[in-house]
């Protein structure tokens, strides 16, 4: 059991195999418990997991990307399934942001053509769609150049949500208000 705030950013280090990612995708609600629970609670109440889901962003090397999607039209799907809209403009200033060019946020160029640097920087993007309250991330810097890490890092100390990094690399660890070691 632990408690963590707005503002904070917990990091979950350990061994290879000792469960950080399996524990990020428990505290993100991406995988069940086969024993104990998960819950999420605010203020006394619990957090119900469709509740939580429109809250949270999450983000890992290994989440999918459909290759036959824009990296726009995954911004705009991923806030349709939070019930939320996002313009095609809102869509490239995102990406944008998290250092793809004008020229190729904006194009109808597939992700499946993206470096993996790239796909990183689409999965960040669609993680910060529709303002979550909490955020997941697996390996965050994984696949991301110099430029695209200090991007990373710049907006996680500027998030005012809570923060969950699994990681074991030092300059991700930095960033961290709170350790959890398995």
């Amino acid at each position: 059991t632990f408690t963590a705030s707005p503002g904070e950013v917990v990091i979950l280090a350990g061994a290879n195999g000792s469960g950080k990612s399996t524990l990020i995708k428990l505290l993100a609600g991406v995988l069940s418990p086969s024993a104990g629970k998960c819950e999420w609670s605010e203020g006394g109440k619990v957090i119900e997991y469709e509740a939580l889901q429109e809250r949270i962003g999450f983000v890992a090397p290994y989440l999918e990307l459909y290759n036959e999607l824009t990296a726009a039209e995954h911004i705009e799907f991923v806030a349709q399934l939070k019930s939320k809209v996002v313009s095609r403009e809102e869509s490239v200033a995102l990406l944008t942001s998290f250092g793809l060019n004008d020229a190729i946020a904006s194009s109808a160029r597939y992700v499946g053509k993206y470096s993996s640097g790239m796909q990183q920087r689409v999965r960040f993007a669609m993680a910060f769609a529709c303002s979550p309250d909490v955020l997941f991330l697996d390996e965050p810097s994984s696949n991301l150049d110099d430029v695209g890490t200090a991007i990373l890092f710049e907006k996680i100390r500027a998030f005012t949500g809570m923060v969950f990094i699994a990681t074991n690399d030092a300059k991700e660890k930095s960033l961290g208000t709170k350790v959890i070691t398995l």
